[in-house]
């Protein structure tokens, strides 16, 4: 299970202009490509899938194949870059699709991305132990450049250009890393416009159904831990159910015979008495 899975999101504001691409992935992971727009909210269970790990809601979504279930990518990249609708990455060798939600997405704090694959080419052993790993970086100077200089100037653009650059070069270092097995993500967001919206409810508000629009009496759906939980129970209700009937059928049947301890101490009272 050496791999490395590096996946490239380019995010932007609204919804028609967002893409979801992927830079670099091992043979195991398996893109199509097509024009199908993912939730925003549903990059992480895509990265969980393409490492093999399970998700609590079933992706419906046909740009993630299954791949080979026996090579699973190691690590998750995932760079997120604000203030900027996309970049400008070299064609035919990305997969980009249309994202949609952006606003839902969340990305962790900030990091360097040269002190990351300098760390890692220094201590090559973190990138070669058996559990998987996850990067996630926030890098926010282009957001600070389009606002002090205007994003039409030519610092805007150069600097989009070299943050490119420089992205393509460490995707290409965390895929040397992990033994060209890598997938490296990136996402790119204008802005974060999340309203804050306080839902309230009242002690006299009565119960909704969970699923109004349906006339019949169904059953909730069950999360992932049920079966194992049901099973667990199940069967070892079965063995202490099996183990007390074993036990007494053999304790109703049981002849002690004349040699056995028990006669030999119950005979010899009863010869005193």
């Amino acid at each position: 299970m050496a791999a490395l899975m590096v996946l490239l999101s380019l995010l932007a504001a609204g919804v028609l202009g967002n893409e979801f691409s992927i830079l670099r992935s091992p043979g195991s992971v398996v893109f199509r490509d097509g024009n199908w727009p993912i939730p925003g909210e549903r990059i992480p269970d895509v990265a969980a899938l393409s490492m093999g790990f399970s998700v609590k809601e079933d992706l419906s979504w046909p740009g993630l194949a299954v791949g080979n279930l026996f090579h699973r990518p190691r690590a998750t990249v995932m760079v997120m870059v604000k203030g900027i609708d996309k970049l400008a990455l070299p064609p035919g060798s990305v997969i980009s699709y249309p994202l949609e939600n952006v606003d839902l997405l969340f990305l962790s704090e900030l990091q360097v991305l040269h002190d990351i694959s300098s760390l890692l080419s220094r201590h090559k052993h973190l990138a070669k132990d058996h559990s998987p790993d996850l990067y996630s970086l926030e890098l926010a100077g282009l957001d600070e450049i389009g606002k002090h200089y205007g994003e039409d100037s030519e610092q805007f653009r150069d600097a989009s250009k070299i943050l490119a650059d420089a992205l393509q070069k460490f995707a290409d270092d965390m895929y040397n890393l992990y033994g060209g097995n890598a997938v490296v993500e990136l996402v790119t967001v204008r802005s974060f416009d999340t309203s804050l919206v306080r839902k309230t409810r009242t002690i006299l508000e009565a119960k909704q159904a969970k699923n109004p629009s349906s006339p019949y009496n169904l059953a909730y759906k069950y999360n992932l831990e049920y079966p194992v939980v049901f099973n667990m129970v199940f069967w070892i209700m079965i063995a202490l159910a099996l183990a007390v009937i074993i036990t007494s059928y053999n304790i109703w049947n049981m002849d002690p015979g004349y040699d056995s301890i028990i006669y030999r101490m119950t005979n010899q009272k009863i010869r005193m008495d």
